[in-house]
């Protein structure tokens, strides 16, 4: 066993139970200094701990030079705070190699004070490179798509052009309503083909915090609706969503504009509820959604347009678990509630 102090019966079945452990099972003093470590830990560290007891090595000695500041940041807190939490890094092992992983840690409580800190770390080499294979994946198959869009929308534009000269030179009022038929129908082919280049952004890159008032702002001002009036949420929140969760505002602005009549005033608020969760709710003064078409809105191709619009909010949203729903009341103007589970969400800070 590789601890400094005696074993007693607690430590036995503490260290019998590490060894069992493929992750690296670890303790730290106050100074961060290895006071003990399972035999996952020798592959990375190089020996085991009774070799170098008299100069004991500590958590800095295995973590890359990039992610030092870091973690001495991550186990300041810990220890500071009274707290559990996670971190990832890169380990360095003796022979060099350089291995990915998270740190789960939390303080270790003596009898008055914090006598240093324990944890596990987990390799996670095998998930790394199955993401980088599927971001690879995911690159090669946005670009066959690209490529092909591309193509189909060239010569949709050429018959697009046809279907303008054929009307120009033909005066019969039969074969004109047909031409126009035919190019209402290519034009929304078109407009689902363009569709299809933002719904495979849709989860290709990884979620990140975003301001929920920034994205309403940058949302408003995409669209530049100058008649209606957007008012942003009183209280900011940071949102866990996916990268395009602001195009979610844009799209709920431009059903308002398109369906919902003589719209003039919008409000973005939110409230936080007593089990955990956010409510956003998106208001608009519009005619509102009847009854019967509250849940089909949602629906793919479902719609005057594209039918995509409310749609691709849903599949956005959902990436990382915020769901949608109208509650508004027909006659009244549109409801939208978007509800972030716990963990989804935090307050922004007052600077």
């Amino acid at each position: 066993m590789r601890k400094t102090e005696g074993n007693n019966n607690r430590d036995t079945r503490f260290e019998d139970l590490a060894e069992l452990l493929p992750q690296i099972v670890f303790e730290l003093d106050e100074d961060l200094k290895f006071t003990f470590f399972n035999w996952s830990a020798i592959d990375i560290i190089g020996h085991a701990y009774d070799e170098q007891a008299e100069n004991r090595a500590g958590i800095f000695d295995i973590i890359r030079d990039a992610d030092r500041e870091k973690v001495r940041s991550f186990f300041t807190r810990i220890q500071k705070e009274v707290v559990s939490d996670h971190i990832e890094c890169g380990i360095v092992a003796h022979d060099g190699r350089e291995i990915p992983a998270i740190i789960y840690a939390s303080p270790i409580i003596g009898e008055k004070e914090i006598s240093g800190v324990h944890g596990v770390i987990v390799d996670i080499s095998e998930q790394v490179r199955l993401e980088k294979a599927l971001e690879l994946t995911n690159q090669k198959l946005n670009m066959m798509n690209s490529v092909t869009r591309h193509d189909v929308l060239n010569s949709i534009t050429g018959v697009l052009g046809l279907c303008d000269m054929l009307a120009a030179t033909t005066t019969d009022a039969g074969a004109k309503e047909l031409v126009s038929g035919i190019r209402a129908q290519v034009v929304r082919i078109k407009e689902q083909i363009l569709f299809t280049r933002d719904y495979q952004s849709v989860g290709v890159k990884a979620p990140q915090w975003q301001s929920l008032a920034a994205s309403v702002r940058d949302a408003a001002s995409a669209v530049g609706h100058e008649t209606i009036r957007v008012r942003l949420p009183e209280t900011d929140y940071e949102i866990y969503a996916d990268p395009l969760f602001g195009r979610a505002f844009y799209n709920l602005i431009d059903n308002s504009i398109r369906h919902g009549g003589p719209v003039r005033n919008i409000s973005v608020n939110a409230e936080a509820l007593p089990e955990g969760s956010l409510v956003i709710r998106y208001r608009d003064d519009g005619c509102g959604i009847p009854a019967g078409e509250k849940e089909k809105v949602f629906d793919q191709g479902y719609g005057k347009n594209t039918g995509f619009g409310l749609f691709f909010i849903r599949e956005v949203l959902a990436i990382t678990g915020l769901s949608i729903r109208e509650t508004g009341t027909f006659g009244s103007g549109a409801v939208f509630e978007i509800t972030v589970p716990k963990g989804a969400w935090r307050a922004v800070e007052n600077r």
